[in-house]
């Protein structure tokens, strides 16, 4: 049967809770299945799939072209670079594994992993789950289906953080205006201090008491560790 671009973010979004442990592996099957139509086999490849990706190993199933990009492009936006790194590994070793068996070309999705390779090796990739463009809101994990946990991040929480605390980094205190001058004026990173990945059902996000002002430096070492390290820890660490 074909998989819809429906069910693709479906089961991108139940293959997280999965992998995290939140929700069981066949309730989550039943969900996909019962409210979406896709067939219990497809569903249940698409979780293993995307564990494989995590860890970086070959996975044995394929998924089409349009559910391998959605992967990669929220692996990175969900875990970083590093994951992607691991999942572009595991759809390397799935394509070099399918073609040598079926012998046929997946040309669509060795062009998927050329452009994640090219965003991988960008300048611009980002290396924080939470410093991502938003939307108007300032709700955060909003179900976009009841199937589907949507965490949704908001330019306007973070314009109302650094209201509130201003351009100076919560752990080091770094000011970049300081010491950068006109460029680094109104320069600054936001820090979610809850992950959103972690959230299981909407919330009204307080800019004051969810969020923090971080350099860039603070908030890659922050992101070194899943769950990140706290504030208060990373103080401790350049004391």
């Amino acid at each position: 049967m074909e998989i819809t671009t429906e069910m693709t973010e479906a089961a991108y979004a139940l293959a997280v809770e999965v992998y995290h442990g939140r929700i069981p592996r066949k309730q989550a099957i039943d969900q996909l299945v019962k409210q979406l139509g896709m067939n219990s086999g497809s569903a249940s490849d698409y979780f293993v799939n995307f564990r494989k990706m995590m860890a970086g190993q070959k996975y044995t199933r394929t998924n089409n072209s349009e559910a391998t990009d959605y992967f990669l492009t929220h692996i990175l936006k969900d875990y970083g670079s590093v994951k992607l790194k691991k999942a572009i590994n595991a759809v390397k070793e799935h394509v070099e594994y399918y073609e040598g068996k079926r012998r046929v070309n997946l040309g669509g999705i060795r062009n998927i992993i050329q452009k994640h390779e090219k965003i991988l090796n960008s300048s611009h990739v980002t290396l924080y789950p939470d410093e991502l463009p938003g939307n108007e809101t300032l709700y955060e994990g909003l179900k976009k289906q009841i199937t589907v946990n949507s965490y949704e991040r908001n330019q306007e929480a973070r314009e109302k953080c650094i209201k509130h605390y201003g351009y100076q980094c919560a752990v080091c205190e770094f000011i970049f205006e300081n010491k950068y001058g006109d460029i680094g004026k109104n320069f600054i990173h936001v820090h979610h201090l809850k992950q959103i990945s972690t959230i299981g059902k909407g919330y009204q996000i307080n800019p004051v008491t969810d969020l923090r002002p971080v350099c860039p430096n603070c908030h890659a070492m922050m992101h070194r560790r899943n769950p990140p390290y706290s504030i208060d820890e990373l103080k401790i660490i350049i004391t």
